[in-house]
């Protein structure tokens, strides 16, 4: 079924690899040129660039130390002592060299065995120029000067080799300006000289450029691909390796905002975790591996290697295979990164010069201990999944069916029933979408009819004058990739708390990403759904404050006054959405009583060593956004839609003296989404993005039949997956 799909689907498909076996590599090009993929769905024209590291390379290298060859190594953005799967070779050739030279900016694994250290500029404070795709180029700017005593890593080269002009700070400046100056192609603004050509380069920051057309033919031997596939062994558990989108390979171990940014799969911070299978009894019990619950502590044995990690149960890890990311166990991270999580890059393997990603003879411990700060923000996981009886093979709903005893099944829906019957999420298949819709419009009637009767008139603000903010997210387009929730914690302020915290349910993020599973339970379908204050018209939080601290706008804006505030949380336990967040510390220092200030020692185990407090100097205060207020212990907040950029947006506009448009007020976490999933304006404006994403038929609002009235509506999730195929 799955090969007659891709022939009917001839030049529209593509298949994928999922590691770098060369032989694996030559068959998948061998398919895709079958397909008629090439210069389609796969353009060698506009190929991106990025990720061109040669692993081959690395490895003749390592010969050339091991011989003496080399008598001088300079290491630029890469750290092989801690992510290159054969580091112990590595480690011991690179002490047969005379000269090591780290440009590294902060004292990393590699660093700390050279000889030398050369502080390299932050990327921030840098000049350089990239070029991600053919014929897509782009200047790297400096939006801030050094804020240390370092060098440019390029300066330092061009000083070395004898060809530095101009005082420090201009030298590679000057380097990369007259390098393009006959790099420039000539349809980037023509007409123009030299140095107006580079303003506007400067300007516009990323350019596109014609590029001649290149076509690809396979020349590949297929029988000889074959005969280079890895022989698998007949292994009851087999483990996979994977860099997590926020960490990497290590390289942002030192970034607390990406260390508490939430996993987009197991919703876990501060750490990896060994994702684990689930599978269904039959009856009533979802079950894992050796019967482990997550954060329990297991040992895990491959090559020779063990390590003890704790463990987090995954629905869609196919039975028999267990995960565990890269990036963590740093030794040399800083006080945020060292320490955080387990060191996997220990159990890769190399072979024929390439890293093995996976492993067959892994022994996995039963449980061993208890992680007793595991930290997941996320406990809920599943919209009714759906799974065989084991008596009559019909299919159930696994949801209804968990946690609930013969006795009580006819009194109660099952531990996610709650979930499951709520308009939370609201998901079709393609085929079935139009009867999806019209049911969505059936119930958003229903609940209107009930909302609108009220044992008394009450009072309504007048939201036709002047402006009513809102936003729509669009489920569809939402990869749940957690870079708005981060672009938030930057815009306003907002604390970064630790693993100690997260586990007491005490995190900060304004913005959540609630992830969901539907569907089969063996393949379950995704959902992220970014769940943040959904500023409420009728908004159950204002009227149970006792001292009128959150309270409502003119512009339909939920407000909070910090100052009056006390820290009841009544309004946090009255908000059906749980977006609201408590300082229950003083995180930045803005409290006068230096008592309140926690020791957050964020990732490490343990907490009574070395306290780490942000916001305690000048330096960690330039992180702050001056147009943002630092809130203290004792104090709710929340989402405030991004109020100072509202205000500029509008001074801007009246400035201006003209109509105020969406492209003048755009909040953080809309500007951040790079699959454009959020839109954010005015609904007063009939001709706004937003108002016509909400009169969309596929929009609904989250839990609208409680009467809060929303001011953010959702999407529709619409999956386009073979029945038939289950995938």
């Amino acid at each position: 079924k799955l090969g007659s799909d891709l022939v009917k689907a001839e030049g529209r498909s593509i298949v994928l690899s999922g590691n770098n076996f060369v032989g694996e590599q030559i068959i998948i090009n061998a398919i895709n040129h079958l397909l008629g993929n090439f210069n389609k769905t796969i353009d060698f024209t506009h190929a991106d660039l990025t990720r061109q590291g040669d692993e081959s390379g690395l490895a003749g290298l390592v010969k050339e130390m091991e011989t003496g060859k080399v008598s001088t190594i300079i290491f630029l953005d890469c750290n092989p002592v801690y992510d290159y799967a054969g580091r112990e070779t590595f480690r011991e050739a690179l002490k047969k060299v005379k000269s090591r030279v780290s440009t590294a900016y902060s004292l990393d694994e590699t660093a700390n065995v050279c000889d030398l250290v050369a502080p390299n500029h932050h990327m921030m404070e840098s000049w350089g120029d990239v070029q991600p795709k053919r014929g897509h180029y782009s200047l790297i700017q400096p939006v801030i000067s050094p804020l240390f005593d370092t060098r440019q890593a390029e300066t330092s080269l061009l000083f070395w080799a004898g060809k530095a002009q101009g005082v420090k700070e201009e030298v590679y400046f000057n380097y990369l300006k007259a390098n393009w100056t006959s790099l420039i192609p000539g349809d980037f603004f023509p007409g123009q000289t030299f140095e107006n050509r580079w303003n506007q380069l400067l300007k516009e920051g990323v350019v596109k450029a014609s590029v001649s057309q290149i076509s690809v033919a396979f020349k590949g031997n297929v029988n000889d691909a074959v005969s280079m596939l890895p022989k698998t062994g007949n292994t009851p558990i087999e483990i996979s390796f994977y860099e997590t989108v926020n960490i990497g390979n290590g390289q942002y171990a030192e970034n607390p905002w990406l260390q508490e940014m939430p996993n987009p799969v197991d919703r876990t911070v501060w750490g990896n975790h060994l994702a684990i299978p689930i599978r269904f009894d039959g009856v009533n019990r979802y079950e894992s591996l050796n019967n482990l619950k997550d954060g329990d502590i297991v040992s895990v044995e491959l090559n020779g290697q063990k390590l003890e990690v704790p463990v987090v149960r995954a629905f869609g890890q196919m039975e028999g295979t267990v995960s565990l990311a890269l990036g963590y166990g740093r030794s040399n991270a800083g006080m945020v990164g060292t320490g955080v999580g387990v060191d996997a890059n220990a159990m890769l393997s190399v072979k024929d010069d390439l890293t093995v990603y996976f492993g067959e003879q892994v022994l996995i411990s039963e449980k061993i201990a208890k992680d007793k700060d595991f930290a997941s923000v996320q406990y809920h996981h599943t919209m009714g999944l759906k799974a065989a009886d084991g008596t009559t093979g019909e299919q159930i709903n696994a949801d209804e069916r968990e946690l609930v005893d013969d006795f009580w099944k006819n009194f109660t829906s099952g531990f996610q029933g709650a979930l499951t019957e709520r308009s939370i999420i609201y998901q079709s298949n393609l085929k079935e979408l139009d009867d999806k819709t019209k049911s969505l419009a059936e119930k958003r009637a229903k609940f209107k009819k009930l909302n609108d009767a009220q044992i008394y008139n009450g009072y309504d603000q007048n939201y036709a004058l002047g402006h009513h903010w809102a936003m729509h997210i669009d489920l569809n387009a939402c990869t749940g990739c957690g870079a708005c929730t981060i672009a938030c914690m930057a815009e306003n302020n907002i604390p970064v708390v630790g693993k100690h915290e997260v586990h007491r349910h005490h995190e900060m993020a304004w913005l959540r990403i609630d992830r969901y599973f539907y569907g089969d339970f063996e393949n379950p379908n995704v959902v992220y759904q970014p769940m943040l204050c959904q500023h409420c018209d009728n908004a159950p939080c204002e009227n149970v404050c006792p001292v009128n601290a959150t309270n409502h706008s003119q512009e339909g804006l939920n407000q909070m006054a910090y100052n009056r505030c006390i820290g009841t949380r009544y309004c946090a336990n009255n908000c059906p959405y749980k977006v609201r967040r408590f300082n229950w510390l003083d995180y930045t220092t803005a409290d006068i009583m230096k008592g309140n200030e926690p020791a957050l020692h964020l990732g490490n185990k343990e907490y009574n060593e070395e306290s780490l407090v942000f916001g305690s100097d000048n330096l960690t205060r330039m992180v702050l956004n001056p147009d943002v207020t630092v809130r203290s212990r004792g104090v709710i907040e929340k989402c405030s839609f991004c109020v100072q950029r509202l205000q500029e947006g509008k001074l801007n506009a009246k400035r201006e003296e003209r109509k105020l448009t969406d492209k003048d007020v755009r909040t953080a976490c809309q500007m951040a989404c790079a699959t454009n999933a959020i839109s954010f304006g005015d609904r007063n404006d009939e001709e706004s993005v937003v108002t016509k994403k909400m009169n969309s038929p596929l929009s609904y609002y989250v839990l609208e039949e409680v009467n809060v009235r929303s001011s953010i509506s959702y999407s529709m999730k619409v999956n386009n997956r073979d029945t038939e195929l289950n995938a």
